[in-house]
């Protein structure tokens, strides 16, 4: 039984089987529930013993169901039940797999542009429909964005709305809770200084801010004396240019945050979709631009001259490029030799080949160029010729070159949006589904005839990480359940990997050879493994003994001299690019002798390594415990896998309905 008087196997609402405890606080606990009506597992939400008779905390407790039922959002957690009226009353919400942004920055620090630009675009997208519902966060900060593992890829899921206002008629429904409310560290100004009724939708819009700004720096943007000066109404000191923390993050991104965290909300963003619409044009913005290549089929003779001057400017500051062509025929050989041409401007009446001929042969050469028809003949027919054999777009001569420079702004992000999506299916798709890691570097090269995958010697770590006691899985499920269930632990175990820099060598039945190189490989091969270790631990303890991670994992590390090249019958078509050596074989075989949850190291990899780790001898091998400084050492102590609120020393605050000094 807990402190709230609930125990495991007890049922709630006449319904759920409460299973396992995975978080709590003042106000209640959350815990992993069955629903025995619909056999599937759910998080509920029950209110605790000593607040359920409080009318302040039940209308609270109502306040939260109430948000989160107005929104029907991929982005926003669902609730599936309640009952606000029994006398332990209880949100039933879907239940997760994954972590919040809070342990994910715990671990990693920062975060790539890339990575923080999805998380933006995503969170937006809840709030957007949060907005337009009249509901308020008020208290959006890492632990309550929740980075889910679903079917089609990682989803950000927005948690905990205890906190949020309704609007009605423009303006705050008062809130149950009368005192100031959220996470300091995360509130807006105007949140701070608790003038309530003027609070609007742009105080989560800060927050957001915020969220990025710690995301890419690993640093706050403002310090506790600058929160008490914007409590006391005063402006506080400007905050760190981002790229003066982290200088690759450039002077795009420092103006975002100029804007985004402007004390005064007019100043700001003024809608979520807008934050994470600029903050995406700031990071394209700041890539090096090329640029975009445009081919010209007319065979009018001056047509050279009329664009060159039309477009001088653009083709000064090298926003276009022209190439030409003087009918059908020479344009699909342009194309053939420049095939990053993005977008045709064509005629219609050409010699050789016309411009609907053209329309119906491009696609030969290029998918992914679009077309827009320029001609005088711009009569019903040939319009709807044009459309119909995959025409942009139909511009009519004379031209009128503003329109025209309209019509190539359009076309050209609609092919960048095209060639954008085609690259990542390609890639992520099919190369890094079935191509090893280092394979991919050495592709181009290879492609060419060169002998790209000759041996060599390198100086690596490799780890071996094994699936515990799955081979009796085998002979007990179904194939496929058994595939799924190996593949749902190769889906946590990767991304660690990945994220510290290590490649995944081959997948070796129910364990995964990893393998890392460069600065710091010892010490980044053993970060990995430990957080390898603690994220099964986190996830078997939400789903409990019938989860695919209640396996654990034994894993072996050696660090030292590999050959790395190809191996195979060359001549029969299969070679396997890989590392070879006594290094990989002591990493497998201390592998097979750890046991579950273990991490045995070589006595040459802890010598190697240089930052503080913690290691027991066991004969001729040690087991690596943490790293020093890290008290959560799975799996005896698992974290939870819910939004809790850390410790005020360790960076976020928790959510407070206490107010900062007054003036």
């Amino acid at each position: 039984m807990d402190e709230h008087g609930m125990s495991e196997r007890q049922t709630v609402g006449d319904r759920y089987v409460l299973e396992r405890r995975l978080a709590g606080g003042g106000m209640g606990t959350i815990w992993v529930a069955l629903d025995p009506k619909l056999q599937r597992r759910v998080a509920l939400k029950l209110m605790a013993a000593h607040a359920a008779p409080a009318p302040l905390s039940r209308q609270q407790f109502e306040w939260e169901a109430q948000a989160i039922a107005r929104l029907q959002n991929p982005h926003v957690i669902q609730v599936y039940d309640c009952d606000l009226s029994s006398d332990t009353p209880y949100i039933v919400m879907e239940l997760l797999e994954g972590e919040d942004l809070e342990a994910l920055l715990t671990r990693r620090d920062r975060l790539s542009l890339a990575m923080v630009d999805r998380l933006l675009t995503q969170t937006a997208r809840a709030l957007t429909a949060a907005h337009a519902a009249g509901v308020i966060h008020r208290d959006l900060k890492p632990a309550n964005l929740f980075l889910a593992r679903t079917a089609s890829g990682e989803l950000v899921k927005v948690l905990d709305f205890g906190l949020a206002l309704l609007m009605s008629g423009g303006a705050a429904q008062p809130h149950p809770e009368e005192s100031m409310a959220g996470t300091p560290r995360y509130m807006s100004p105007e949140q701070l200084r608790g003038v309530e009724p003027r609070l609007d939708h742009r105080c989560d819009l800060w927050a957001l801010a915020v969220v990025a700004y710690r995301a890419l720096t690993g640093q706050h943007p403002f310090s506790l004396e600058a929160l008490r000066q914007m409590r006391m109404g005063n402006a506080p000191p400007p905050h760190p240019a981002p790229s003066s923390i982290v200088p690759e993050l450039g002077a795009e991104v420092d103006a975002f945050f100029a804007r985004a965290l402007d004390p005064e909300p007019s100043r700001r963003f003024q809608s979520a979709h807008e934050l994470a619409s600029a903050f995406t044009a700031r990071v394209e913005a700041g890539r090096p631009a090329r640029p975009a290549k445009i081919l010209v089929v007319d065979d009018e003779p001056d047509v050279v001259v009329l664009m060159e001057q039309s477009f001088r400017k653009q083709i000064r500051r090298s926003v276009y490029q022209f190439l030409f062509a003087s009918d059908g025929e020479e344009a699909l050989e342009t194309l053939r030799q420049h095939p990053d041409v993005q977008v045709v401007l064509c005629d219609i009446n050409m010699p050789r080949m016309d411009g609907l001929t053209f329309l119906s042969r491009v696609g030969e050469v290029s998918t992914l160029t679009r077309v827009v028809i320029v001609s005088a003949y711009g009569d019903m027919n040939n319009i709807r010729t044009a459309m119909n054999r995959g025409a942009y777009d139909f511009i009519t001569k004379p031209i009128d070159f503003p329109d025209l420079e309209t019509t190539l702004v359009k076309t050209l992000k609609h092919v960048r949006e095209l060639r954008s999506t085609a690259r990542y299916t390609e890639e992520n798709g099919l190369l890094r589904m079935f191509v090893p890691g280092g394979v991919l570097e050495r592709l181009p090269p290879l492609l060419q005839g060169s002998d790209a995958l000759a041996g060599e010697r390198v100086e690596g770590t490799v780890a071996f990480i094994d699936v515990d006691a799955f081979t009796p899985v085998l002979h007990q499920e179904l194939p496929d359940e058994s595939l799924r269930r190996l593949n749902a632990n190769f889906e946590a175990i990767v991304p660690e990997v990945l994220s510290r820099g290590g490649t995944v060598d081959k997948f070796v039945g129910d364990a995964v050879m990893a393998v890392f190189r460069g600065p710091g490989h010892v010490d980044r091969a053993q970060e990995a493994c430990l957080a390898i270790r603690r994220q099964l631990s986190v996830l078997a303890s939400r789903g409990g003994e019938r989860t695919p991670y209640a396996h654990g994992v034994c894993i072996g590390l050696d660090s030292g001299a590999l050959v790395s090249g190809s191996i195979g019958a060359k001549a029969s078509g299969r070679l396997d690019f890989t590392v070879l050596g006594d290094v990989v074989n002591t990493a497998a075989r201390l592998a097979a002798l750890a046991s579950k949850g273990q991490v045995l190291v070589s006595a040459r990899l802890r010598d190697a390594a240089r930052e503080p780790f913690e290691y027991l001898p066991l004969g001729e091998h040690f087991e690596l415990v943490r790293r020093q400084g890290d008290t959560r050492v799975a799996p005896d102590d698992p974290t939870p896998f819910v939004a809790v609120e850390p410790p005020e020393a360790v960076g976020p605050e928790p959510s407070t309905r206490v107010a900062l000094p007054s003036r």
